[in-house]
C-alpha cells in the first residue's frame, strides 16, 4: 500500500507516481489501485491529503477532478480542521477480484468538473419552540438539556443503506434507522416517518438503545460496566462535512474528568456513499486506558453473540420503540471491528458486548461499525450464523492494512 500519498479504507492496495507539473499551472498525478483479494471490493473510499499533492496551487483546489480509467467520478474536498482551506480529497473506486485500475487526479477548466448527486445526508436541528426548526452545523452546551431541544435528539446522518443518530447528552449513544429500500430518507422523514411515508415503504428506527452502548458508542469502563460520560465541562456536536461522497460528523467533550485527568476528546463518525458501515475515529488530549466500544445485547443476547479478538457482534429481535401497537419487533445484526493493537481484551456487562481499548495521546484510534436489518428487502443475511460469517469477512476487509 502506498501510504505517504493516500490512505484507504478496506483491502485494496495502491501505488502512485508523480507526473510532471504541466504548463500554465495545470496539475496532474496518477495512481494505480489494486485489489489483491479473491473477493469484490465495491465502492472503496480513498482519501488524499491535499498537502501531499506537491505543485497544487491553493487557487486550483476547486478545479480538481478525479478520473478512473478515463472516466470522471464523484469526488469531494473537505475542510476537516476548519481553517477555511480544504485538506482532503475523497473518492470511491470499485474493484473486482485481483483487478487494477488507474486513477488520475488533475485540474480541469471551469465547467468541466461534473456535478454528481449527493448520496449521503446529515443534519443537526435545533428546536427553539414547537413550530421552529433551525438547521445548524454545530451546537454546544455546558449541560445535558440540549437533548430535548434537538430534533431526533442529536445529529443524524445516512447513506442510502443505513441511518444513524448520536444522542446529545451524557449517553452519547449511537442509534439506528433501517431502510426497506436503498434511498435517502431523513431529510423527508426526520427520523420519525408518518403513516403515509411508512405506507410508501420508508424505513424507521430499528433499535431501542435505552442505556446501552447501542452500536459503536464510546464510553468509559469502570471495571464492571460501561458508564455514561458524566463530569463534562462542555459537549459539542458538529457536522464537519456532507457532500456527494461522504459525511463526517463529530462529537466533542471538553474538560471531561476521567481516570484522574481532565480530558478533551473528539469522536468522529464517517459514513461513505454506498456503505452501511461507518469509520469511527477517536482523538484525545491524554492517554486513556478505560474506553470501551461495542454492541448492545439485543434481547439480552439470547439469539447470538460473537466475541473474538478485535471483533464483537450481536444478532437479535426486539421492540425498537416503546410503542408496541404501531411498530413491530425488529431483527438486527450489530458489529464492531477494531485493530488488534488497540484492544486490551473483550469485556461485557449485562447490557453490552464490548471491547476494552487503549488510547495513546496524539494518535488516532480508528475502528469500524456495521449493521444489517431484516427490514431490508432482499437482504440475504437472515440468521446469526450468516451475519457472524459476514462480520468476520468484513473485519478482514476493513483492517487489512494493519493500521
Amino acid at each position: 500500500m502506498f501510504r505517504p500519498v493516500l490512505y484507504r479504507y478496506g483491502a485494496a492496495l495502491l501505488a502512485a507516481c508523480w507526473l510532471s507539473v504541466l504548463p500554465l499551472h495545470a496539475f496532474k498525478t496518477k495512481m494505480v489501485v489494486d485489489n489483491p483479494t479473491d473477493y469484490e471490493l465495491p465502492h472503496q473510499p480513498y482519501v488524499v491529503p491535499l498537502e501531499q499533492l506537491s505543485g497544487l496551487a491553493p487557487e486550483e483546489q476547486g478545479q480538481l477532478a478525479v478520473y478512473v480509467e478515463g472516466r470522471q467520478v464523484s469526488s469531494q474536498m473537505d475542510d476537516l480542521d476548519r481553517d477555511g482551506r480544504p485538506d482532503e480529497l475523497v473518492f470511491e473506486v470499485s474493484l473486482k477480484p485481483h483487478e487494477r485500475k488507474t486513477v488520475v487526479i488533475k485540474t480541469v477548466r471551469p465547467g468541466r468538473r461534473r456535478h454528481f448527486p449527493a448520496l449521503v445526508y446529515a443534519d443537526l436541528i435545533y428546536k427553539p419552540d414547537k413550530q421552529s426548526r433551525l438547521y445548524v452545523q454545530e451546537m454546544s452546551t455546558c449541560e445535558d438539556t440540549l437533548y430535548n431541544w434537538m430534533h431526533h435528539h442529536g445529529m443524524a446522518f445516512e447513506s442510502e443503506l443505513m441511518g444513524y443518530r448520536v444522542y446529545f447528552d451524557r449517553k452519547q449513544t449511537v442509534d439506528l434507522y433501517g431502510k426497506r429500500v436503498p434511498r435517502l430518507e431523513l431529510k423527508e422523514s426526520g427520523w420519525y416517518p408518518t403513516d403515509e411515508q411508512l405506507a410508501r415503504g420508508f424505513g424507521d428506527d430499528i433499535l431501542r438503545v435505552s442505556g446501552s452502548v447501542g452500536l459503536g458508542s464510546v464510553k468509559p469502563w469502570n471495571g464492571q460496566k460501561a458508564l455514561h460520560l458524566t463530569s463534562v465541562g462542555r459537549r459539542t456536536q458538529r457536522i464537519l462535512s456532507q457532500g456527494n461522497v461522504r459525511t463526517v460528523c463529530e462529537i466533542e467533550v471538553n474538560d471531561w474528568q476521567t481516570e484522574g485527568k481532565r480530558v478533551d476528546m473528539r469522536v468522529r463518525y464517517i459514513l461513505y456513499a454506498h456503505h452501511r458501515d461507518c469509520v469511527v475515529e477517536i482523538r484525545a488530549s491524554h492517554d486513556l486506558d478505560s474506553l470501551v466500544t461495542g454492541v448492545q445485547k439485543v434481547n439480552q443476547g439470547r439469539e447470538g453473540l460473537l466475541r473474538q479478538q478485535g471483533l464483537v457482534g450481536c444478532w437479535g429481535t426486539d421492540w425498537p420503540v416503546n410503542d408496541t401497537v404501531k411498530y413491530a419487533k425488529e431483527t438486527v445484526g450489530l458489529g464492531v471491528a477494531c485493530y488488534d493493537k488497540d484492544v486490551v481484551r473483550n469485556v461485557e456487562d449485562r447490557q453490552n458486548n464490548l471491547l476494552l481499548l487503549r488510547y495513546k495521546a496524539g494518535s488516532v484510534l480508528r475502528f469500524y461499525i456495521t449493521c444489517v436489518s431484516m427490514k431490508e428487502q432482499g437482504n440475504p443475511i437472515d440468521s446469526a450464523d450468516k451475519f457472524f460469517a459476514y462480520l468476520r469477512r468484513w473485519r478482514q476487509m476493513v483492517t487489512a492494512d494493519a493500521y
